[in-house]
Order: C-alpha cells, then sequence, then structure tokens
C-alpha cells in the first residue's frame, strides 16, 4: 500500500464513503520495465475488477513514475496506481482510446502477475480474510440456531475428554527435568528407592534455666514421640533398618535415653546435662538441640529448642494409608500435646504432607476471591453494553460470556485430557486468561457490529462486522496461541501443561466466538428488529414502534419504520484521538514514556531478585509457616547429602579405596557438613582397625582388604545399617551410598548454589565421574540457577514467533512497531517487580509470558486498525484518529474488565495472590497505556515519515 498525500483525484484524503462513491479502495503495482512497456503511453487509464467489491469507479488517467534515485538496485521499477471495479476491466490511453484486444490481454496478465507476485503477505491477507469472513458471518448470522446447536454438540463431545483427565500436584512437575540434578534424583531412585517422608515436631523453651534440656520438657517431647512411635501403624510404615523388621531410630536429642522415659525419669537435671555433654560424640548435636548456652569449660549448660525427626516410607501404594497416618495421628497427637503444654513451652509440628495441604487450603480460601473477580468482569461487560431503551439493550448478550468461557475451557481441557496432558493447580489460571481474551474479542466484534448501517440486513451486518475486526482478532489469537506453544517448551513440566492447556483454550475461544458468538449476535439483532426486551426476549413491547428488517418488503400492512441509527463513537475518545496527534502532545508522550520505562528498566535489570520464599503459597497464620520460622531460627535447613558412588569400586584395590577416601575427605573439610548420619566405610575401616591392629590403608594388602571386608559385611552391626547402601555385583561394589548432614543455607539462595556446586565438585574431586552429591534441595537450586535463561530464552523465542506472525498480518514498519511496544511493556513490568519485592521466579515466569500475548492484544488492534485506514487512502493523522477512535473503547473495556478481576485478588491472604495481583496489575497498566497511548503516536511519526516519502517521491 503506497497511500498518497495528494490533493488530486482518488488520492484526496478528504474523499470518503457517500452515495456518489460508496466505497473507494487504493492500492498499488509494481511493475518492471517489461510491464510499462506494455502501456502504448506513459498515461494510461486503468480500472481492474475485483468480484467481491460492490462497486465502480472511473479514474480518468494515471501517471507512471520511475523511481530510479529510490529503487538504485532496480531502477526500472515502477508503481502504477489502480481503482478496483466490480464489472469490468478497460485499458486506454491518454486520448481515451481503447487498447486492442490483444494489448489489452497482454498487459492483463502482466499486471496480474506482477500484482500477485509483488504482494506481500500482509496485502494479500488483507484481501483475502475480510472476504472470508464476510462469507463466514453471513453462513452464521442467516442459520444462528443451526450454527448454536452444533457447536454445542461439537464443544460437548470435545468436553468428554474431561473424564480422562489425570489430576496432578506432583512436586516433580515443577523442576526441571534436564538439569544435573534431575539426572542425579532419577539415578538416586532407580538404584535406591524412593525417599522417605519425614515427619518433625520442634519443641520450644525460652524462659526456664536449662530451656528445652528441662527434665520437664524432655520428657512430654519423649511421651508424644512414644505415643507415635509406639503404634501399629507407625511401626508398620516406619522406615526400617537393615534388617527391615525394626523401624530406624527417630532423629533427636531423646536418642541418648534410647527412647526411655523410665530411663530418663530416674535422671536428675545434672545428670541430664551430663549425659548431654557424654552424648555429643554419639549424637550431631547442631542437628537435634539449638540456641544452645555453654559455660566456660564450653559444657553444654542449656538450648531454647530441640526438634524430633520421624521417618515413614514413601509408597506409592500405600498412599492413602500414609495420608490418613499423618493427618490423624502425627499431627491430631502433636497438636494435642501442643494444647495441652502451652503454658510450659510451644510445640510446632509439620508433617511431610504439611505444606501441600496448606497451599490447598490457602487456594480453597482465595476461591472466593477468584469468583468475586470474575463476576465484577461479567458485571463490567453487561453494564458497558447496557441501554437505558431496554430494547436496545444487550446485557443478554454480554452474559454470553459465561458461556463463551464455559465452553472454551472444555474444550481445553477435554483435548488436554484425550492428549494425556494432566490438569493442575495452575490450569486454574486458564480461566482469567480465557475471560480476558474472551471479554476483548467479544467488544471488538460488538462495536463493528454496531458501527454497520441498520440499514443492511442483519445478515450482511455480522458478515461486515466479522470481515472489519475477523482479521484482528485472528492475529491476536495466533500471536496468544504461539506465545503459549513456545512457553510449552519450557524444561518445568507443569508450566508446559499449563501453556499447553492456555493455548488450546485461546484457539478454542476463538473458534467460539467467531461461531456461536457471531450466531448468537445475529439473534440478538432479530430480537431488537422484533421489538422484543433485553433480559426477557419473549416479552414483546407495545406496537407503537415495529422493528422490521431492513430490505424486507411488506404489502400486508402498514409498518411504521423506525430509523435505527447504530451506536455512535463516545465522543471522549474521538476528543482523546484529536489531542493525541497534536504534536505537542506526541512529543511529551514520546518523552513521558522515554523517561518511565529507563527507570523501570533500569531499576528491573539491575535490582530485580530472583528465587521464591518457601512460605510465599501458604495462607496466613498457617502453621507451617510457623515452623519454618523456628526451624530456621534455631537449626537452619538440617538435611542430608547423599554420595553415591557411580564407579565400581573393588574394596581390595588400594586404588579405589584411595579415590573414595579423598572423596569422603573433601566432603567431611566443607565448613557447612556436620558429620556422617551413615557411612559404611568408615564403619568398615574403624572394624578393620581393630580387629586386625591397623589401619586401612594403601600397605594392607589385596587378600587382608578383601578378606576384612567380607568378614565385616557379615557383622550384626553392617547389617543393620548398611546393607540397603550397598550393592555388590559378586566381588565388587556397584554401587553404594553414603550420607552426610549439613546446614543448609535457605535464607540465602546464592549462597546455597555456591554450597551445592562445592558440594558436587567435593564428590568427584577427580573429575571422572566416580561419584555425585544430591539432596533434594539442589532440585529447586537448578530451577533458581536456569530462571534467568528460561526467562530470557522463553520470552525471546515468543517475540520471535509474536513479529513473524505479525509480518503477515501488519507488514514490516507495524509489526517492530508493536514487537517494540510489547519489548516495552515487559520492561516495565520486571521495574515493577522489581520496585514492588516481586522475585523472579516459576510463577512469575508464566505471568511474563501471558504478558507477551496479552501485551499483542492490547496493541495489535489498534496497529491493524491504522493498517486497514490508511490503506484506503488516509494519511497518518487521520488513520491514527479512526484507529484509536474505531478500536480504542473496545481495547480499553476489555483491559478494565481484566483490571477490575485483578484488583479482587488484592484482598488476598496469601502471598502467590499478591504477587499475581501485583504482576496483573502492571501487565493491563502498561499494557494499555503503551498499546493506546504510546502505539498510536509512534504510528502517527513513522505515518508522516511515509507521507512525506511518497509526497516527494511523486
Amino acid at each position: 500500500p503506497n497511500p498518497l498525500n495528494s490533493k488530486r483525484g482518488m488520492c484526496n484524503p478528504a474523499l470518503r464513503p457517500s452515495d456518489d462513491h460508496p466505497r473507494v479502495i487504493r492500492g498499488c503495482l509494481r511493475l518492471r520495465r517489461s510491464h510499462i512497456a506494455a502501456l502504448p503511453k506513459e498515461s494510461a487509464a486503468v480500472t481492474v475488477s475485483v468480484p467481491d467489491r460492490p462497486t465502480t469507479i472511473t479514474i480518468s488517467k494515471i501517471k507512471v513514475v520511475k523511481y530510479r534515485a529510490i529503487f538504485a538496485r532496480e531502477p526500472a521499477r515502477a508503481w502504477i496506481d489502480v481503482a478496483l471495479d466490480s464489472d469490468c476491466l478497460r485499458f486506454a490511453d491518454a486520448e481515451n482510446r481503447e487498447l486492442s484486444e490483444t494489448e489489452r490481454e497482454k498487459l492483463v496478465t502482466e499486471l496480474k502477475a506482477s500484482s500477485t507476485a509483488l504482494r506481500s503477505p500482509s496485502e494479500m491477507l488483507h484481501d483475502v480474510l475480510p472476504r472470508l469472513f464476510r462469507q463466514l458471518g453471513r453462513s452464521v448470522a442467516s442459520r444462528p440456531i443451526a450454527v448454536i446447536v452444533v457447536m454445542l454438540v461439537i464443544t460437548l463431545g470435545l468436553t468428554s475428554g474431561v473424564l480422562k483427565t489425570e489430576l496432578s500436584n506432583n512436586y516433580e512437575n515443577w523442576y526441571p527435568q534436564k538439569s544435573q540434578a534431575w539426572k542425579d534424583y532419577t539415578l538416586q531412585k532407580e538404584r535406591f528407592g524412593r525417599y522417605n517422608r519425614t515427619n518433625m515436631f520442634l519443641v520450644e523453651e525460652t524462659l526456664g534455666t536449662y530451656g528445652a534440656l528441662e527434665k520437664s520438657v524432655l520428657e512430654t517431647a519423649l511421651t508424644l514421640h512414644n505415643d507415635i512411635a509406639d503404634r501399629d501403624d507407625f511401626r508398620s510404615l516406619c522406615e526400617k533398618d537393615a534388617t527391615g523388621n525394626e523401624c530406624k531410630p527417630s532423629l533427636s536429642i531423646l536418642s541418648l535415653w534410647s527412647y526411655n522415659s523410665t530411663v530418663l525419669s530416674m535422671q536428675s537435671q545434672g545428670d541430664i546435662l551430663s549425659t548431654v555433654n557424654a552424648g555429643a560424640s554419639t549424637v550431631l548435636l547442631d542437628a537435634v538441640i539449638g540456641g544452645m548456652t555453654r559455660d566456660g569449660s564450653n559444657a553444654i549448660t542449656g538450648a531454647k529448642a530441640l526438634q524430633v525427626i520421624m521417618s515413614i516410607q514413601d509408597v506409592v501404594a500405600r498412599e492413602d494409608e500414609i495420608l490418613k497416618f499423618e493427618n490423624d495421628v502425627f499431627l491430631a497427637k502433636c497438636d494435642a500435646s501442643s494444647a495441652a503444654n502451652a503454658n510450659s513451652h510451644s510445640t510446632y509440628c509439620n508433617s511431610f504432607r504439611s505444606y501441600s495441604d496448606e497451599s490447598d487450603r490457602a487456594i480453597a480460601a482465595d476461591q472466593n476471591l477468584m469468583m468475586y473477580a470474575m463476576m465484577l468482569m461479567i458485571a463490567y461487560v453487561a453494564v458497558v453494553l447496557a441501554r437505558r431503551d431496554l430494547v436496545e439493550s444487550k446485557v443478554l448478550l454480554g452474559l454470553l460470556i459465561v458461556v463463551n468461557v464455559g465452553l472454551s475451557l472444555g474444550v481445553a481441557f477435554g483435548l488436554c485430557g484425550y492428549l494425556g496432558i494432566p490438569f493442575t493447580q495452575m490450569s486454574m489460571m486458564c480461566i482469567f486468561i480465557i475471560m480476558g481474551v474472551g471479554i476483548d474479542d467479544m467488544f471488538i466484534l460488538t462495536d463493528a457490529f454496531d458501527r454497520e448501517p441498520v440499514s443492511l440486513a442483519v445478515e450482511d451486518r455480522v458478515g461486515n462486522a466479522l470481515g472489519e475486526v475477523g482479521g484482528s482478532i485472528t492475529l491476536t489469537s495466533v500471536t496468544d496461541f504461539l506465545a503459549f506453544s513456545i512457553g510449552s517448551m519450557i524444561d518445568l513440566p507443569a508450566v508446559s501443561y499449563f501453556c499447553v492447556t492456555a493455548a488450546i483454550a485461546v484457539l478454542a475461544v476463538f473458534i467460539v466466538q467467531i461461531t456461536f458468538f457471531a450466531a448468537c449476535l445475529a439473534l440478538d439483532a432479530r430480537r431488537i428488529l422484533s421489538n422484543r426486551y433485553d433480559v426477557l426476549p419473549c416479552i414483546l413491547r407495545g406496537s407503537a414502534e415495529v422493528y422490521v428488517e431492513r430490505g424486507v418488503e411488506n404489502d400486508e400492512k402498514e409498518v411504521n419504520m423506525r430509523e435505527l441509527k447504530p451506536k455512535g463513537t463516545p465522543s471522549t475518545i474521538a476528543k482523546f484521538a484529536d489531542f493525541l496527534v497534536r504534536p505537542w502532545v506526541s512529543g511529551s508522550v514520546i518523552l513521558a514514556f522515554a523517561i518511565v520505562g529507563t527507570v523501570m528498566a533500569t531499576s528491573g535489570l539491575t535490582t530485580l531478585k530472583k528465587g521464591i520464599k518457601i512460605t510465599d503459597f501458604l495462607p496466613e497464620g498457617s502453621y507451617v509457616g510457623t515452623y519454618f520460622a523456628k526451624r530456621d531460627l534455631y537449626f537452619g535447613e538440617i538435611d542430608t547429602i547423599e554420595v553415591i558412588t557411580k564407579a565400581t569400586i573393588d574394596p581390595s584395590s588400594p586404588q579405589d579405596r584411595a579415590l573414595l577416601e579423598s572423596t569422603l575427605s573433601e566432603i567431611e573439610a566443607l565448613d557447612f557438613t556436620v558429620g556422617w548420619s551413615s557411612c559404611w566405610y568408615n564403619s568398615w575401616s574403624e572394624w578393620h582397625t581393630t580387629a586386625y591392629s591397623s589401619a586401612l590403608d594403601g600397605s594392607t594388602s589385596m587378600s587382608d582388604a578383601r578378606a576384612s571386608f567380607d568378614a565385616w559385611l557379615a557383622t550384626d552391626d553392617a547389617k543393620e545399617k548398611f546393607t540397603n547402601d550397598i550393592i555388590l555385583d559378586e566381588s565388587v561394589i556397584t554401587t553404594s551410598k553414603l550420607q552426610m548432614l549439613f546446614l543448609f543455607s535457605t535464607m540465602d539462595t546464592d549462597k546455597a548454589v555456591v554450597e551445592m556446586y562445592a558440594t558436587r565438585e567435593a564428590a568427584d574431586p577427580s573429575g571422572s565421574g566416580f561419584a555425585l552429591a544430591f539432596n533434594q534441595n539442589f532440585l529447586w537450586m537448578e530451577r533458581f540457577i536456569t530462571i534467568d535463561s528460561l526467562t530470557v530464552n522463553t520470552l525471546l523465542g515468543a517475540l520471535a514467533g509474536v513479529f513473524v506472525i505479525c509480518l503477515f498480518f501488519l507488514g514490516l514498519s507495524s509489526s517492530l512497531l508493536v514487537c517494540s511496544v510489547v519489548v516495552l511493556i515487559n520492561l516495565n513490568i520486571v521495574g515493577l517487580m522489581a520496585l514492588w519485592d516481586v522475585r523472579l521466579n516459576v510463577a512469575s515466569l508464566v505471568i511474563l509470558i501471558l504478558s507477551v500475548g496479552f501485551s499483542v492484544d492490547y496493541s495489535a488492534h489498534i496497529a491493524e486498525g491504522y493498517q486497514v485506514a490508511a490503506a484506503k487512502g488516509l494519511p497518518a493523522e487521520a488513520a491514527v484518529k479512526v484507529s484509536v477512535t474505531e478500536m480504542g473503547v473496545s481495547v480499553m473495556n476489555g483491559g478494565v474488565s481484566t483490571l477490575l478481576a485483578v484488583v479482587a485478588l488484592s484482598a488476598s491472604k496469601s502471598e502467590g495472590f499478591v504477587v499475581l495481583f501485583k504482576m496483573f496489575l502492571g501487565m493491563v497498566t502498561f499494557g494499555l497505556l503503551h498499546g493506546v497511548v504510546l502505539l498510536p503516536v509512534l504510528l502517527l511519526l513513522t505515518g508522516k515519515a511515509r507521507d512525506r516519502w511518497c509526497t516527494k517521491a511523486e
């Protein structure tokens, strides 16, 4: 398209559709030298026919201009103005002499070939899509009931896949499965089975002289422990020792008294302190008592807290039994003990299921908020479409958004069920996506319908409306689909599942809008024409005025025809468009957005924190959050590092033993390790030293080492403790497991990452793959490490995909502008995250992916409206006014409805929903400002530059 800012003939921008000129369409054909040579003279009258254009325009003559200076590489190329005509294709020279049949056929062939070959994809789409959507709209509006029934049948059929949908809250879905930690985790499970489930309680006493080492406090803790441990269900589920018959002892200071209440009751307070100090060599005190106090001789005199860790097996087949035990036994008894002893000390409890239960409770508590949010969106739609005239009002049409969303979600979840994609908690966010996209498209389609002359038949109005905005709706739907499709490639299954569901839902709502909703729009128009009330369409208003469809003759009775006028554009938005195109306003907008964007982008890129707080997804006042706070205060995160040997070890080989000893020494030298909780090699070495009266070292012969290992492995102690830690293949160890307790830096993620790398390096100092070090926390730490690259790669991929799609719809310049605006919106959101203490993590990454799609929605409609207006020959300023006036209200209505829903979430007591509120607020606010204010100004500036270039070229 090359509309010239000219004062002559059809180039005159003031030429508007009228009775004399119903539709003026202007286009360009690029011609090579051979095409120009085919013309009889430099001037000719050209009229090109296009079948679906119901107009005839005659141009007296045109002028062929060769742009040698502009087309330096192809100086012979020229442009020629053409008019579109529905009836004929006629050529004449300057004297109006018609060309001969041969001349005409030759020129027609070459012009068509040139036009087809040189037209851009966006030009072709602007021809094809409106025609297709007009035909679709007319077909749907002519048979609305049939379309509605067919769509209901299809959507309900696809929704049946929900019955096959698998509900999944597996925490493993949140870990990157191409990471080193996941590979190590998989190897650990394959060789040694699933991790055990830990159930813990912490007793705090800060007032007494001895604190948690007070005899009465110890007795209370021991009573609670034994009430749980002596039960048959615990004995059945507990982690077993190597014999497989007895429960492994719990990790606790109470082990010093062998969990025997009689032994503890016979000791005085002084005896208790002596036992604790004497047991320092056999119990890792840092892991079981916290806030210790010592005297001048470094002897322990008291402690503020103690904790007890009880392990049970994580057997999938017994999951229901395990969950019942943790809730009805462990937590119930722990709560009872806490209540009974509240006056003397405090008890804090946490089972393996507790975090999941409490996060589910947070979501359940906010379900009402989500319902209120959706009700606000629906109410806003109803208010916007309401009219004082109860017949012309469209409240019932607005309420259909509930049906649209329901059908779209049913299709999305149903197809995911058939495809085997599980339903996760994150999948519920699709409701907001579909509500936002659906309402936006509904406003755009409804406003386009209202702009059509009421004198047209309903089929033509629906067809023309769909033809006008169908391309715009298609563009936003395809870009949203592509953004989510790229997001589905993220190496996080939970996010990938969500993005796949969202992508399907976006396509579903697009199809529902152009079929089901378009049919409902036609029915609502017929309701108005038949003078029926909005919410009660079965009731006719009085017969003073009768609405009939235009063009339908009625000779049998006199009809009082009320001339309906299409809804006018609100004067406010028209005034805003006039204000926006003023030179000083445009300059101020550019300056203001540049300043704010620079500040926000700098803040986001330099100060944004990453990671996640473990308490973010817990409800306010959760007992789990309190437990975590106390645990971090007194113990930090004490946990176990598993050192797994991958290489084959021959116990008789001094080289293999030396390699293992080097690994153990490196692990022990780390400043955050506490001590070995299970180490078969140290146990064997100590036994060998006692049995052979010599150390197990390089001087030990291979035969002695072999005999020593076999003899030690046959002892009761080794059978009880290490049978499950060593996997033998004849005489060699194929793999083994050693466990080291360490203090994990939960409050400092960057430090924790350094510790993870240090542990891995210590486990394999030679770099030969001899051994690996693994802890379950390494899984989320890997996610923490990769979140930067995941974010950048995903957003860049989504942006690149959006740019390619926009090229097909908008052309190069508008596509660059739209993508630039999307980048600016996301940079502003990142800045808001930094200023509002929102961290970069998986949850915020998902919303950033959403922001790419929503940003395109806020921008593409404006850009598409501008493209259509400019293609009709309007100069840049007029095209911007038309775009903002016609599309601005619809875009803002869609954004405001989403904003209302988001504001409702601000009342949440859950940090996760508060973060959702903050990011959605930024996404909608920045999206609307950039899409409705900045983008029109950018289009104006680039359009004026184009107009000046075209004028100069002409």
